[in-house]
């Protein structure tokens, strides 16, 4: 479980802002994007609807201070799953629709290694953004704790900025690391996985006032 939300989670990125007395505090983005999800699977047995149905077609961000809320919804709208990361705690949680129980692991612990690479500039949604491409290491306990190599791309939007020492104790998947080398919240993910490529892409972007509530997860008292 643990290996899956690493390479989901989305990274962030916020190059070095020197002191100066008279400079105004930094804007960091607050608020809620939406993108979409699309599955390319590598074998037919994939069918890239049905992912869908399980693992989510709409994520909805909602970001405040360096914490986070992920929430996945299936093409009906019912709500899948539901993934928060809090820095004070330094831990990421999920929560699936079905069930009450949250998982979580600690960030400050790394057990996946990963590599990046900075790649040339480009735009999303008409925002200028700083690529990224990684390369993560993780040994996976179903394939007889043998080691696969997963690469994806992140395209991080520079006017929209967040602060690199939010995740200074973030060491899982090297994250600590990245968050030194781009400025802004990724608007666009390619993750290759083992079964099929996922892309992340933003729908819409809305700067607003977030709620403390709005990024704890909660308990569904009907689930089973």
């Amino acid at each position: 479980m643990k290996q899956i939300l690493l390479l989901l989670f989305s990274i962030f990125l916020l190059s070095f802002v020197g002191y100066n007395p008279n400079a105004e505090k930094p804007k960091y983005f607050e608020g809620q994007i939406t993108y979409d999800i699309e599955y390319a699977p590598y074998e037919k047995r994939f069918k890239a609807e049905k992912i869908k149905e399980h693992l989510g077609s709409k994520m909805v961000l909602t970001f405040k201070d360096g914490d986070y809320k992920k929430e996945y919804f299936a093409p009906d709208g019912k709500l899948l799953q539901v993934r928060a990361l809090n820095l004070k705690e330094e831990k990421s949680y999920l929560k699936l629709h079905d069930s009450d129980t949250i998982f979580w692991f600690n960030i400050t612990k790394n057990e996946s290694f990963t590599k990046f690479e900075i790649l040339k500039d480009s735009t999303v949604f008409n925002y200028p953004c700083k690529v990224v491409k990684t390369n993560t290491t993780m040994t996976i306990k179903n394939f007889s704790n043998e080691s696969v190599d997963l690469d994806a791309m992140y395209l991080y939007a520079i006017d929209l900025p967040i602060n690199a020492a939010w995740y200074e104790n973030y060491y899982e998947g090297n994250f600590n690391e990245i968050a030194k080398v781009g400025e802004g919240i990724a608007l666009l993910s390619i993750i290759k996985g083992l079964y099929w490529e996922q892309t992340i892409k933003v729908t819409s972007v809305n700067k607003r006032k977030v709620k403390r509530s709005e990024l704890t997860i909660e308990i569904d008292k009907d689930a089973p």
